[in-house]
């Protein structure tokens, strides 16, 4: 079983463990109105597009209130199958859909918790997860990938330092090249993850400079 598998079963147990009406990290929603999200994007790539082009955001609207009446655990069950082979997220299942797993995992986790301690403090009412470094790996890997994409509207020069217990220290730079100013986050891997993501207030990363010129691209 791959890692973006494996994480997929422990959100899909996790989502039917807290229930339809649980909080999650992304504002407004809740645990039904991720799970529904999880299945558009995988089982609806032409209703999925209406996540990012306007025009057919009414078609995401009609689609997603479709797979919502069929039930919470049904949408989890559709989730929990992976994509079908046909689906483009089953192609990029080892990169975004481990992303997407992981993020949305600690979306749920950590709902309730984000702001106890705020950016930078490394304080959270939920801990991170004892992850195996292989998944850690795969997930640092993801983390560099990503970042050009994330920081490309960065006014900064960005560095991303993963402190992995059990890794040397390893970078990642990002962002305006030959900006005046920089900003390093640290933290492990997943915890750059969620902070790259926009989950400010739930990474646990210590960050050393001006963090508002730092900003990211919602993909």
């Amino acid at each position: 079983m791959s890692i973006a598998s494996r994480e997929r079963r422990a959100l899909a147990d996790l989502l039917l463990e807290r229930g339809p009406d649980a909080p999650t990290l992304c504002e407004g929603w809740t645990t039904k109105d991720l799970a529904v999200h999880l299945v558009v994007r995988e089982y609806r790539p032409d209703a999925a597009a209406g996540m990012v082009v306007p025009r057919l955001a009414g078609h995401l609207d009609e689609v997603s209130r479709q797979v919502a009446a069929r039930g919470y655990a049904d949408a989890v069950r559709l989730f929990r199958a992976g994509p079908p082979r046909w689906s483009p997220m089953a192609l990029l299942d080892p990169v975004v859909n481990l992303a997407e797993n992981i993020i949305h995992h600690e979306d749920v986790r950590r709902a309730g918790a984000a702001g106890s301690g705020g950016e930078g403090s490394g304080v959270d009412a939920a801990p991170p997860r004892d992850l195996p470094q292989h998944t850690r790996d795969a997930v640092w890997r993801v983390v560099r990938l990503a970042a050009p994409v994330f920081l490309s509207t960065a006014d900064a020069r960005v560095t991303l330092r993963r402190a992995d217990p059990g890794r040397g220290p390893a970078t990642r730079t990002a962002g305006r090249s030959g900006a005046a100013d920089t900003v390093t986050v640290s933290g492990d891997a997943v915890e750059l993850l969620l902070w790259l993501y926009g989950r400010d207030g739930a990474a646990q990363v210590v960050v050393d400079g001006p963090v508002e010129r730092a900003t990211r691209t919602a993909i």
